[in-house]
């Protein structure tokens, strides 16, 4: 079906008066956005594209209706009346139908009354786009309405707010609808959008409208007009319209409490960001909501870490020998978080103090306790493989090799680059031997292994999710799995499912790659994901028999919606963690924060109106003064400094490498340098950690200091330009006004500097007189 959908996509898209949605070079719309739209807009959506068995299914099968349970109607009564609600029910309990119905009634009363209605489904992930248009809001609704989605504004042929006017029902990621108020704000009327333009906004995983989150900004909005619309009524002038809002969720948390009272004002925070008038739980149909969303069985299974770990012992020991080399003398322990914060504190001050030595150290220490932390996760032979890959991309960056022997010939290496990547190749031999060891294997792995064995042996149809923690442990999990024949004959068909986003080391997967995955684990192709968070929430992920949180734990949402996962019958819910790490003790705060967050929430419920009200009103208060504050504080850092202030020097090698005055921005994202004279002080080699991950994508070019070797970034195809992208965190960043010190930022937003877009036309012109 997903396969004649992407076909459907590309028939349609020329069948909408020659204006396609999307151009065909735009990979974050859902496959199903074009046909949204042609079929909103009365196209037929059967095409030729379609198998017939596909076309058989469609006849044979009725058109579904759109009846909710009781329980469902009990949490959907004050909404339907037009109140702001949040409906909080548990995963698998059909909140999405439920938000359908009130849709649908919604607009049909608007309709009887013939006043405009319009609704936004607002999304925080961009697959939960097509999964809502194709699962619920387009199926119960097309007869009646014109509903599309989409999830990528950057390459539409249809400005937003052309989609806004053409459709009644609109699901759509949050930032589009933020940049189109934005734009309404900053801009011409013409480019935005007004909160007044929509008379329902439905606010999916709600429990994120807090703080900084995109869906608190545009509530914000909301808040304000609400303000604004109480001073016109004193003033007897025209009000804003407003849209009415529902907010859903399986679990709005208690935001970190450690007391009754906290996580209450954390409810109550939420209450009052969303304008809510309550919040809506099952009370009455509690027994037919239990009949339907099964309470998974809850294990722990804990791994013994007594046993003897010679390939950990041998890390340590290199990594003792690096700290008295550079009279480092860390209080962390090898191989945990608060190590791995000390070598990357340490490795910025050494870079702002130009003090070579102890940060290239700092930066080897924290290679090396990345690998403990594999060896703690996985195997020892993937530890050992991180290590390897990291100084064979040291000694191809910073030396030439005889190919005959395994020694460096040094051409860019000072005495530190000397020690260290001597010091490597001298323990490589005996790291490598201990980690083919079977007898010193992860006893992690071992319990995960046992419990993946009883469970896809007890019954013939099982469906599984492994929970860990980090995209790299995903892909090693996935190998492990892959590598082991036994794994193979109980009918274990894996795959890994890893985030769509830029911010780690290991690159991520496509949205298409995504929904690929998604789609073989609902038809049974894949039986078993091995994922990071990005599936333990709102994902349409079938249900499973076995979901196993993997030495990982979060928070207590994260793990309501975890266990959700687990609603198959008689499914299980697991633990695997090894006795020392603290991950039982955390998951029992969870579960006792999750009763907590229960109490609240009954002890909010049952607060009299007129207290409610008070207290949601006071944090709405509070809330649209801290955006001023912060708002006053943004404007203060951008314009306190100019690009022309700064310089950049080479993290490494300490030489000027190029002013601020020489980068621009595409997109407010991806910051590249378009002076001309740039490109000698760097070469472009091939990404080879990236190749040897066996990843099945394309890998741009790497761009290093011609000087000493370093990473800067990568080099980038816009618009058929070819442009350096820099990693600011390469740099140290020098300010010229001597009253800031030099500093590593980690991100370009940190830096309180404006930059200029990226001006094509005059970059155009420039490289063409070449």
């Amino acid at each position: 079906m997903n396969n004649s959908l992407a076909s459907q996509s590309i028939i349609l898209g020329t069948s909408f008066e020659d204006t396609s949605l999307v151009s065909e070079s735009d990979v974050s719309l859902p496959d199903a956005s074009v046909s949204c739209l042609n079929e909103s807009l009365g196209h037929s959506s059967a095409t030729s594209g379609d198998s017939d068995e596909d076309n058989m299914d469609k006849r044979a099968s009725p058109e579904p209706e759109l009846i909710l349970r009781d329980y469902q109607m009990e949490v959907a009564k004050p909404a339907l009346n037009g109140e702001n609600v949040i409906i909080c029910l548990p995963t698998g309990s059909g909140k999405t139908r439920v938000a359908v119905y009130i849709t649908k009634e919604h607009l049909d009363k608007k309709k009887r009354a013939s006043e405009p209605g319009k609704v936004i489904v607002l999304v925080n992930k961009v697959p939960l786009v097509e999964q809502h248009f194709r699962k619920e809001f387009n199926p119960f609704l097309k007869h009646w309405y014109r509903v599309t989605g989409l999830s990528g504004d950057s390459q539409l042929k249809i400005s937003f707010p052309e989609v806004v006017r053409k459709n009644d029902v609109i699901i759509s990621t949050a930032q589009i609808l933020e940049n189109s108020l934005l734009n309404a704000t900053t801009e011409d009327d013409e480019e935005g959008v007004q909160l007044s333009d929509f008379s329902l906004i439905v606010i999916d995983e709600c429990h994120h409208t807090q703080k900084e989150a995109v869906y608190n900004n545009i509530m914000r909005r909301y808040l304000k007009e609400k303000m604004k619309n109480n001073r016109f009524r004193k003033e007897n002038k025209p009000l804003i319209p407003q849209p009415q809002i529902l907010g859903l969720t399986a679990s709005p948390g208690v935001g970190g409490a450690r007391t009754p009272q906290k996580a209450e004002e954390h409810i109550l925070k939420i209450c009052a960001n969303l304008d809510a008038s309550r919040l809506m739980t099952v009370e009455e149909h509690v027994s037919q909501l239990k009949d339907q969303v099964k309470e998974p069985y809850k294990k722990f299974v804990i791994a013994d870490d007594k046993r003897r770990d010679p390939f950990r012992e041998k890390i340590t020991e290199i990594m003792t020998e690096i700290q008295n080399y550079c009279h480092l003398n860390p209080t962390f322990e090898f191989g945990t978080q608060p190590y791995e914060q000390w070598a990357v504190k340490e490795e910025k001050k050494a870079a702002k103090e130009e003090n070579r030595k102890e940060r290239v150290c700092a930066e080897h220490l924290k290679k090396y306790n990345d690998a403990l932390q594999i060896n703690d996760t996985i195997r020892m032979i993937d530890a050992y493989n991180h290590l390897n890959n990291f100084y064979k991309e040291e000694k191809s960056k910073k030396t030439t090799v005889n190919e005959d022997d395994d020694e460096p010939v040094a051409s860019k290496l000072d005495e530190t680059d000397t020690f260290l990547i001597k010091l490597f190749y001298a323990k490589k031999k005996q790291l490598k031997e201990l980690a083919r060891k079977p007898e010193y294997e992860n006893e992690k792995l071992t319990q995960l292994r046992n419990t993946l064995m009883e469970e896809f042996t007890k019954t013939d149809e099982a469906r599984g999710i492994i929970f860990t923690k980090t995209r790299q442990s995903a892909f090693a999990l996935f190998q492990w799995i892959k590598d082991n024949t036994k794994f193979e004959e109980v009918g274990i068909k894996a795959h890994y499912l890893i985030g769509a986003g830029h911010n780690s080391e290991f690159k991520p997967m496509t949205q298409n790659e995504q929904r690929e995955i998604i789609s073989k684990f609902r038809a049974g192709n894949v039986n078993l994901l091995i994922a990071t968070t990005v599936a333990e929430e709102g994902l349409d992920i079938k249900e499973c028999n076995i979901v196993i949180r993997y030495g990982l734990v979060t928070n207590e949402i994260a793990m309501v919606q975890a266990r959700g996962r687990a609603r198959a019958d008689e499914s299980t819910y697991v633990l695997v963690a090894s006795g020392g790490s603290g991950a039982v003790e955390r998951e029992n705060v969870n579960i006792f924060r999750e009763q907590m967050m229960y109490k609240a929430i009954r002890r909010v419920q049952r607060m009299r109106q007129e207290e409610y009200l008070n207290k949601i009103q006071g944090f709405q208060m509070q809330s649209i003064m801290e955006k001023k504050m912060k708002a006053k504080r943004d404007q203060l850092k951008t314009y306190k400094e100019n690009p022309s202030l700064i310089t950049f020097l080479c993290k490494n090698c300490h030489k000027l490498k190029c002013s601020g005055e020489d980068i621009q921005v595409i997109e407010n994202m991806h910051h590249v340098n378009v002076k001309k004279e740039f490109q000698d002080l760097y070469s472009i080699r091939e990404n080879k950690t990236l190749q040897e991950k066996h990843a099945d994508y394309q890998t741009n070019g790497e761009i290093i200091c011609k000087d000493c070797g370093q990473a800067w970034g990568n080099m980038m195809v816009h618009k058929g330009v070819d442009l350096p992208c820099l990693k600011i965190r390469n740099f140290v960043v020098v300010f010229k006004d001597k009253k800031t010190s030099n500093k590593i930022f980690k991100k370009w937003g940190e830096l309180p500097i404006k930059f200029p877009v990226f001006d094509y036309a005059e970059h155009y012109v420039s490289s063409d007189e070449d």
